[in-house]
């Protein structure tokens, strides 16, 4: 099974390079995830931060992602295609949001303990949100590489080491900040909303593919299918 969904998402992200108004189209869906963060005031909240390095995590996360923001832009333009806003639902983090039941909004009124669950909500979120986007990545790096889009490929690189470096502090700054049982629980909670939005989002940007570009129609149709059938299960 891993090898069939090794070869379509590798056939995928090819399809994706190939064609530079396509490739100029999915990086500004990569870029709207990085802009987010600009977007709302909940993210990196390094002042509730319980000690110094973690501050400092959260402070260097954001900085990383507005200059991600800012390479994305760079290679879409490279490309000669336009940068352009995304919102709602071609938003990753805003269809994972719709599916996290937790809130990770802090007020300045609320008690330690309810600063330390929040924030260990939030470093949880961005966990399973930037072990997906790294997962993609691989293989979008991989599609740049044989396509010969060599700037993009660049700013995908840098991008990825970035995103793993963020996959593996959030995780241990949240577990840090819950015991086992409650740490369990927090993690269960948002890879659930990470499988049900993967799936969702992923379904509508195949269709999407399809509807404005309209390579292999009937075999991405048949991919968005099974996606949404997979969704109903998780």
């Amino acid at each position: 099974m891993q090898i069939l969904i090794d070869w379509t998402k590798n056939l995928w992200h090819r399809d994706l390079v190939a064609d530079p108004v396509v490739h100029g189209w999915v990086l500004n869906l990569y870029r709207a995830g990085e802009r987010y963060p600009q977007t709302i005031a909940d993210y990196f909240p390094a002042a509730h931060a319980p000690d110094p390095a973690l501050a400092n995590d959260l402070r260097r996360h954001r900085r990383d992602e507005e200059r991600h923001t800012a390479m994305y832009a760079h290679a879409i333009e490279t490309l000669g295609q336009p940068v352009m806003e995304m919102e709602g639902a071609d938003v990753f983090n805003v269809v994972i949001r719709s599916f996290t039941g937790e809130s990770f909004t802090i007020d300045d009124r609320d008690d330690a303990d309810t600063k330390r669950r929040k924030l260990a909500h939030f470093l949880a979120h961005a966990h399973f949100l930037e072990k997906r986007i790294a997962r993609s990545l691989h293989y979008h790096r991989d599609a740049c590489e044989r396509g010969g889009a060599t700037v993009a490929e660049r700013v995908i690189e840098a991008v990825l080491r970035d995103e793993e470096r963020h996959v593996s502090y959030t995780a241990a700054a949240s577990r840090a900040l819950l015991g086992r049982q409650e740490a369990d629980r927090v993690f269960a909670h948002h890879r659930q909303a990470e499988a049900k939005a993967n799936l969702i989002f992923s379904q509508r940007q195949v269709l999407a593919f399809v509807r404005r570009f309209g390579k292999r129609p009937a075999f991405y149709r048949f991919c968005a299918a099974l996606m949404e059938q997979a969704a109903a299960y998780v």
